[in-house]
């Protein structure tokens, strides 16, 4: 198999559990976000980032998008982990202007979930803002109702395109 590097960002956990099941499926390095000036990417034949989606925006993908250069002629993946289930319009919506302009980097998606406990203050306020735009709205009593407690759907086997990709099947 060729030489592989995952690299993940991870702010309350999903992100880090995907990258290192990669790792031990693929048997190769996951780094943390915070080794990535340290690495020879030009030393990997396949460079997978793993990182959330936060507001539309997957934390890490600008810092990816700069490495195309030095990438070139390399297999580039991007996991992006969120917490809408995959076959919401809004995440078909965000994943199509993440990744359409980018064809040289494969996207993927895997819903993982929220965990208000291991979430910064920040990002919890961003979330409470959030909770309460859609309060105003009764249609949106669902997406509400989704987002107002944690929760972890993340399953090893959703990483299964992302293998299958790496191995070239």
């Amino acid at each position: 198999m060729d030489k592989t590097i995952i690299i993940y960002r991870s702010k309350t956990g999903f992100s880090m559990r995907c990258a290192l099941w990669l790792g031990e499926d693929l048997r190769c390095r996951a780094a943390d976000w915070s080794e990535r000036k340290g690495l020879d990417l030009a030393a990997y034949s396949t460079v997978i980032l793993v990182s959330g989606l936060y507001a539309g925006q997957m934390a890490g993908l600008k810092w990816l998008t700069k490495q195309l250069p030095r990438l070139e002629g390399k297999r580039v993946a991007a996991v992006a982990l969120g917490a809408s289930p995959a076959e919401s319009p809004e995440c078909k919506e965000t994943l199509e202007k993440l990744f359409k302009p980018l064809p040289q980097v494969r996207g993927f998606y895997c819903q993982g979930g929220l965990d208000y406990e291991h979430m910064g203050a920040v990002d919890r306020t961003l979330m409470a803002g959030l909770r309460s735009m859609l309060r105003k709205d009764p249609e949106k009593a669902e997406m509400l109702d989704y987002i107002s407690k944690s929760f972890d759907v993340l399953k090893r086997e959703s990483l299964e395109p992302v293998l299958a990709w790496v191995r070239g099947e």
